[in-house]
């Protein structure tokens, strides 16, 4: 297990603490560890300091362990939990949600439940250590930081966040608060502490819209993450312009096949030299579909590899993300259309901020591709559809060019910041 490094703090919505006090107020809430003995458990919290509290807790004493929010246990989650023989505690007094414990659970002392967001269906629980969570053990040391922490309770990109915070010396963290994200988001950079964030592409197009530009051209950044969906290379453009001294990295993680690749030079995709052979981590493409092989991955078949279920190919010498296998390519009449391409290609339009493409079924052709989308505050809204549906037709091919359009106030953000 690696070594807890107590030298960062964190922030929340009413104050810092530190490792060593949240470990305290832990103690006093939960109680002594051998209550949980012979149990794989979920802590119940309502936030932030108390997810923290709970890791803290159950990493100390070694427990078969995880964290999920409260209004995320609605009865058919707390049924997936009893599925897999997990106990739910709260974090008052830590009261029994469920009597997982009669159903002959097997703990495994310092697995860590994660939790996926359970955007494409109910929520499944990856296990995971410390040790697979940990990916910065590869990073020999950091510049003192402090991180702005956006992500979901209980999720990959939240766990490894947070083992930032506990295995590397000098990284501040100041927790979002999902209420309003991009009001903490704001009044974290009023702060001028902020010098790193990890986050998604359609967190920033959200800030971009609903924080003043010159607060957020101002915040000392020097080291911008993204991941969770695909980096397209407009928001890498337009962050590069508006931090030109920041250090920006796309990251392609997952909960089963953890952080495999991490991509620095600017550019969309990935460089076709990551699948040569005798990396520590390895990358291959097979039929189109993304595999890796990781130290950090916790699902995968005898020779080691993880089927991502992504979709690549290969432009000259990169590959790009095309989507999710089974949902990414619209088949119109034959003709293969790549929703996340059109996306990319609308989002270096000037007057968009964001874009979502999906298929909707047609007579004759099978599917069409439609679009949502977010316009800035300059655009002319009567002529979009027009101006767009032009747009697209000099760059895309013909059955590539959405035939419906819809025009979107804001930019849905889920809580796993994707959209």
């Amino acid at each position: 297990m690696p070594e807890i490094a107590h030298t960062s703090t964190i922030t929340f919505p009413d104050g810092e603490a530190s490792w060593s006090a949240l470990l305290a107020q832990a103690d006093t809430r939960l109680g002594a560890p051998t209550r949980f003995d012979g149990q794989r458990v979920v802590f119940v919290v309502d936030t932030m300091r108390e997810a923290f509290g709970a890791i803290i807790y159950g990493l100390t004493y070694g427990l078969d362990y995880g964290v999920v929010e409260r209004h995320r246990v609605s009865p058919e989650v707390a049924g997936r939990f009893a599925e897999n023989r997990v106990t739910l505690f709260t974090w008052a007094g830590a009261t029994v949600m469920g009597a997982a414990r009669d159903l002959g659970a097997t703990p495994e002392p310092g697995r860590v439940t994660v939790l996926t967001s359970g955007t494409t269906g109910l929520l499944k629980l990856i296990p995971h250590s410390w040790d697979t969570l940990n990916t910065f053990d590869r990073v020999a040391e950091l510049p003192d930081n402090t991180w702005f922490l956006p992500y979901q309770i209980g999720s990959y990109a939240w766990f490894q966040m947070v083992s930032l915070g506990l295995f590397k010396p000098k990284q501040d963290l100041i927790c979002g608060d999902f209420n309003d994200l991009a009001a903490s988001f704001e009044a974290a950079l009023r702060t001028g502490r902020i010098t790193a964030i990890s986050s998604t592409p359609t967190f920033w197009r959200h800030a971009l819209m609903n924080i003043g530009f010159t607060l957020i051209q101002r915040a000392p950044l020097r080291s911008i993450s993204m991941g969770g969906e695909i980096v397209d290379q407009a928001i890498l453009d337009e962050l590069s312009a508006i931090f030109p001294e920041a250090k920006i990295r796309h990251i392609y993680a997952s909960s089963e096949a953890g952080a495999a690749i991490i991509v620095t030079d600017g550019m969309a995709g990935f460089h076709a030299k990551l699948t040569e052979p005798a990396r520590a981590i390895g990358v291959k493409v097979a039929e189109g579909r993304l595999f890796i092989r990781s130290p950090y991955s916790n699902k995968a078949d005898g020779a080691g590899w993880v089927d991502t279920g992504d979709i690549v190919e290969r432009r000259g010498d990169r590959y790009l993300f095309c989507g999710r296998a089974g949902t990414a390519m619209i088949n119109v009449g034959g003709q293969k259309a790549f929703a996340p391409d059109i996306e990319a290609y609308l989002n270096a339009h000037p007057n968009v901020l964001w874009s979502q493409v999906t298929a909707r079924r047609a007579p004759l052709v099978g599917n069409l591709p439609v679009a949502r989308v977010v316009m800035t505050k300059a655009a002319d809204l009567s002529t979009a559809e027009r101006d767009l549906t032009a747009y697209c037709s000099q760059g895309l091919a013909d059955y590539a060019v959405p035939r419906m359009w819809e025009f979107l106030d804001d930019i849905p953000m889920r809580a796993s910041l994707k959209s």
